[in-house]
């Protein structure tokens, strides 16, 4: 018996089922690493001729699928056979909003092993990354391009689900220019650029980085709109612009770090440029919410850390920009905007 006379799961049962909870991310990841969402976009397949058109093992792969159930992403609707589930869709390639590539990344070693060392983290409050990997996180992804390819493309998917929002709640049309400081392949800056025809953008990050963004500018038709500066947010000579955009940044960082960014942007703005700073915002601890875990994400992987309001506020100060106003997001992302002083 597994629920209360109530009907209600004991409380023990839900807490195996989180304890178990890294299973499912190592089973969506796999489901998303091989592609199966892609294969069953059509409709309903049997878990043999997946097997068959995959060249792997028809017993491992049945397995899988089964246990995509559980995650949600996948349902039976014949003998052996399965279709995806609308949370399933998400791990297409091809949709609006996908999530293929946050789940690769996610289930992969650079993010994997070093949380198998939580503890030394907490108990450090150090990252575990170079303990786990013998290299920072940003090392890492340079010496493995696959899995750097599949983190760009997760930050790609991930400023998608805030990018509507921020082109809705902010007019950037009185900008000349507009700067994404560390903005991967551009997909933020791409549809900002988009929604306001008389804006030019600049890409920044680091010349390795911006080589992965060529392609994905050209397909957006936005080349000849898009300056690709390559360099360190962390060395001065950062590009001048009106607005600059700061997307799941300074959450990487420490405070000493993160107000060096913030210093080197500062020194780079004109008089009055605005900043748009976006990131999770810690709500007080008694509101669930997933930044909690984000937060002991950030310190596994990188020293990093989310901030609350007043955390923020004090930052800004901190490096000369004043606090114009923070607004949420459905995607729960939110918009931290600021003046030069």
């Amino acid at each position: 018996m597994d629920k209360t006379p109530g009907g209600t799961p004991f409380p023990t049962q839900l807490l195996y089922e989180r304890i178990g909870g890294y299973w499912l991310t190592q089973v969506i990841g796999t489901a998303a690493r091989l592609g199966i969402a892609d294969l069953l976009s059509q409709g309903p397949r049997s878990s043999d001729a997946l097997a068959d058109e995959l060249g792997i093992s028809a017993d491992g792969l049945y397995r899988l699928l089964r246990g995509g159930i559980s995650a949600g992403i996948f349902q039976e609707v014949g003998e052996r056979t399965f279709a995806l589930t609308p949370m399933g869709e998400g791990l297409r390639s091809d949709v609006p909003g996908s999530l293929r590539d946050v789940a690769i990344t996610q289930s992969d070693r650079a993010h994997w092993l070093p949380w198998g060392q939580l503890v030394e983290a907490v108990r450090t409050g150090k990252s575990t990354v170079r303990e786990a990997l013998g290299t920072d996180i940003w090392e890492h992804f340079a010496k493995h391009p696959e899995e750097a390819a599949h983190f760009a493309r997760a930050m790609g998917n991930l400023s998608a689900l805030v990018a509507h929002e921020l082109t809705q709640q902010v007019d950037f049309s009185p900008f000349a220019h507009v700067a994404d400081i560390g903005g991967s392949q551009g997909a933020l800056l791409a549809r900002v650029l988009r929604a306001n025809p008389s804006c030019r953008g600049i890409l920044f990050d680091l010349p390795h980085v911006l080589e992965g963004a060529k392609a994905p500018m050209e397909a957006e038709g936005l080349r000849g709109r898009v300056e690709l500066v390559g360099g360190s947010f962390f060395e001065p000579g950062l590009p001048s612009a009106e607005a600059y955009l700061l997307k799941h940044i300074l959450h990487d960082w420490d405070e000493d770090s993160a107000t060096a960014i913030l210093r080197n942007i500062h020194a780079a703005a004109p008089a009055g440029a605005r900043l748009f700073v976006l990131e999770l915002v810690m709500p007080d601890n008694q509101t669930p919410s997933p930044v909690p875990l984000m937060d002991l994400n950030m310190m596994v992987l990188a020293d990093g850390r989310e901030r609350t309001a007043n955390e923020f506020q004090a930052l800004l100060t901190r490096t000369s920009w004043e606090l114009v106003g923070i607004r949420p997001t459905q995607a729960g992302t939110c918009i931290i905007e600021a003046v030069k002083r």
